[in-house]
């Protein structure tokens, strides 16, 4: 695998489609990350994003299903709703995630978790495999200077973590 540059250390639990790789035959991936929007409520400091100039954008929900049904059927065991943007911005990320999960998908999501209030974490997390929190910084001027928001906005999140883990 070295003259390919591939990290191998997950590959011996996928042997058929590796062999199927390197047999030249049509494969598809085990996992994908999917970006339901390309806005986001945040400015991080560090993000990557804002080359593009935060567009508002969103994936067309009956054709993400479908997507979701046809990447289930080629293979796809994993999908991450993360990428470019916030994903709890789509209108229908509740409806989306627990399609993922109907289908037979593990679902992972990151998020920023201002907008994770108690009703949608109530919907999501029980579909979710895991939830990864964009949380930087430890008071909540430091807070507001890197993902340049109110200061205000780091005590919501703090709750919105605080009431996901008790669900």
């Amino acid at each position: 695998m070295d003259k390919y540059r591939i990290d191998s250390h997950k590959l011996m639990y996928h042997l058929p489609r590796v062999c199927g790789w390197l047999n030249e035959k049509t494969i598809y991936p085990v996992y994908m990350e999917i970006s339901p929007v390309g806005s986001c409520n945040h400015r991080c400091i560090f993000c990557a994003y804002d080359f593009i100039g935060y567009p508002n954008r969103k994936l067309d929900y009956d054709r993400l299903r479908t997507f979701i049904d046809e990447a289930k059927e080629a293979g796809v065991k994993r999908i991450l709703y993360a990428g470019e943007g916030e994903p709890l911005l789509h209108p229908d990320i509740g409806d989306i995630i627990a399609h993922s999960k109907n289908s037979g998908v593990d679902v992972g999501l990151f998020t920023n978790g201002q907008l994770l209030k108690e009703e949608l974490a109530g919907a999501i997390l029980p579909s979710l495999t895991f939830v990864r929190f964009s949380f930087n910084g430890g008071t909540k001027e430091n807070y507001a200077d890197i993902h340049k928001v109110k200061p205000e906005i780091f005590e919501r999140v703090v709750a919105n973590i605080k009431k996901a883990s008790e669900i």
